[in-house]
């Protein structure tokens, strides 16, 4: 009698479902966050390539992925391995900047962390909201994690909480050159207006030399699940001291968006998966391109890349 076939990984079923990371090392990347974070390895399989095409990583078909699960069983986190990536620190490019990943206690999980992980800054009270705890880790993929206890509501913000080590990501965090450009393409794809603010970011005042009471324009547009997306306008300093994060993208004079993997991709975070009741009309006017549409299974998965180059994987039900 042949072993039954093991079931495959559980996933989250609204908001934010897991979010995917671009891999130099998949198996020290996976230990790391074994070790350290308390996730466990719940499936490895090749990428399939017709999500590859979706996710923008089409040249990456057949690269090994691994899937980790935090406490509850739940895959969060997707590690694709790329060993050809770009090291590039996110406070230093556009898109993508942090996941803010829910944790039970901060300052705890904090205090056991050690290189492959470097704190960038110690826990401490968010300006928002004293109900608010947070520390900015770089992860060994040159990944930013916003590591955040939410101990409290803050209205009118909807917020989770958690007793877990390492629950799942509630907020992405995005870098722009237009807040308003971006307000208004993550309005049209959740269906939300946002709030707009300016508020002190200190891990990029830290980044970039600068006082750390520096304000930033804000806005935060709420999606499903009690998650959000935040967007922060960020100047790009440009310093002598800055010349890897010129190199990198000096060659890119047209971004192609049906093929953004090779010379745009960067270790570290790539991509979250937002699942949706279906497609809102009018994103490409907003500012959204499609790169990618197929149906896998019961679900229809399309690929978004935002104004400031930020990747959404969209799982639309059918």
């Amino acid at each position: 009698m042949s072993a039954a076939a093991s079931p495959g990984p559980t996933f989250r079923r609204e908001g934010i479902l897991h979010v995917t990371l671009i891999a130099p090392d998949l198996d020290a990347v996976c230990a790391a966050y074994r070790e350290q974070l308390g996730l466990a390895v719940a499936a490895r399989d090749p990428l399939d390539s017709e999500l590859a095409q979706v996710l923008g990583l089409a040249d990456l078909a057949g690269a090994p992925v691994a899937w980790l699960a935090n406490p509850a069983g739940e895959a969060v986190v997707r590690m694709v391995e790329d060993p050809q990536a770009r090291q590039l620190e996110p406070m230093f490019r556009h898109g993508w900047l942090s996941l803010e990943v829910l944790v039970a206690d901060v300052d705890a999980l904090v205090a056991d962390l050690r290189p492959p992980f470097r704190v960038l800054r110690p826990p401490a009270d968010l300006e928002l909201s004293p109900a608010i705890r947070a520390s900015q880790v770089l992860g060994p993929c040159g990944e930013m994690l916003y590591l955040t206890s939410i101990k409290a509501a803050v209205p009118p913000f909807d917020l989770p909480m958690s007793d877990e080590r390492f629950s799942h990501s509630f907020i992405g965090v995005m870098s722009t050159p237009d807040r308003d450009a971006s307000q208004a393409a993550w309005a049209a794809l959740a269906g939300h207006p946002g709030w707009a603010f300016e508020t002190k970011i200190t891990v990029l005042n830290d980044a970039f030399g600068k006082d750390l009471g520096d304000r930033y324009p804000v806005a935060v547009v709420a999606l499903p699940g009690q998650c959000m997306v935040e967007i922060d306008e960020v100047k790009l300093p440009d310093d002598s001291g800055l010349e890897a994060a010129r190199e990198a993208i000096a060659d890119i004079d047209v971004l192609s968006f049906d093929s953004m993997d090779a010379k745009r991709r960067f270790a570290g975070q790539h991509s979250i998966a937002l699942r949706l009741a279906a497609l809102p009309e009018g994103l490409a006017s907003a500012g959204w391109n499609l790169i990618g549409d197929v149906q896998l299974g019961v679900a229809r998965h399309v690929g978004l890349v935002g104004p400031a180059g930020e990747h959404v994987q969209l799982i639309v039900d059918c």
